[in-house]
């Protein structure tokens, strides 16, 4: 993520925000982001570990994005000309993991079409700072009683449908550019499973994507998108991803079907 975002020009400062305590060299301009009071009141709550993201809500100017992101272009360029908070991903066709059923009673009384205001939690950008320090952040989640639940549930549901309601509760204005009047192309790598995808897609500079987010897609050759990581990754870091993937046999149909369906691919790898 961070070799692909240099190679576009952008110099901006890149923050990290730590999984746990554990802590690593950085490269140049990359700081660890830090936050005790916050972090310490997660921990308290049993919140999944990524839920630490909340430090971006007490920033203003940022991008936040998971690491298996790819950008290919400078983010500054995209975002400049939209105000508030910017998501450029395609939950809004699938919702399903973006809100619980609790969740979903609260996001359906603030617009009947709240599905175009849900949005993936491993990318959003904003422009403006939803708290204004950390114990008012913690002070909004506790005085909302469906945002709280959502938060102490992190390690049933994940980060994903606690951010978005609290996003969504916090009334900045939210904006998909991948809906009109921007109409980007998707920035899921699940989108583009045949060779010769991005270039199909990406003809118009105006709506190509500065991102691929690959959100639990495998990096498996058999999706030809993975071939924009490798001007970024190793020979020895390549095997290790592709070797951390496990082989995964769909148990519920014919065992026979899936390992030919397998040898298969492999064949024509």
């Amino acid at each position: 993520m961070e070799r692909s975002l240099r190679a576009t020009g952008c110099n901006l400062p890149l923050y990290i925000i730590p999984y746990n305590e554990d802590r690593f060299e950085l490269p140049r301009n990359a700081h660890w982001l830090n936050n005790r009071q916050l972090y310490a009141w997660l921990e308290t709550n049993n919140a999944w570990p990524a839920c630490r993201k909340y430090a971006c809500f007490l920033e203003k100017d940022f991008l936040y994005v998971d690491s298996d992101v790819c950008f290919l272009s400078t983010p500054e360029s995209a975002l400049k000309s939209i105000d508030g908070f910017v998501t450029s991903c395609t939950h809004w066709n699938n919702p399903n993991h973006t809100a619980t059923s609790e969740s979903h009673k609260t996001l359906q009384n603030i617009s009947t079409t709240w599905q175009k205001s849900c949005f993936n939690s491993g990318q959003w950008a904003c422009d403006q700072q939803l708290f204004e320090n950390t114990s008012q952040l913690i002070q909004f989640v506790e005085s909302r009683p469906e945002v709280n639940t959502l938060l102490k549930e992190t390690k049933k549901w994940k980060d994903q449908p606690a951010i978005n309601l609290l996003v969504n509760l916090s009334e900045v204005p939210i904006t998909n550019l991948t809906l009109p009047p921007h109409c980007m192309e998707s920035t899921w790598a699940g989108d583009y499973t045949r060779r010769g995808d991005d270039a199909r897609f990406w003809g118009d500079p105006k709506t190509k994507p500065f991102l691929i987010h690959w959100a639990g897609t495998p990096y498996t050759k058999k999706h030809a998108i993975s071939s924009i990581l490798s001007p970024y990754i190793s020979e020895e870091e390549s095997k290790q991803l592709y070797n951390s993937q496990p082989l995964k046999i769909n148990t519920s149909g014919n065992l026979r079907q899936a390992i030919k369906a397998f040898l298969r691919e492999l064949k024509s790898e």
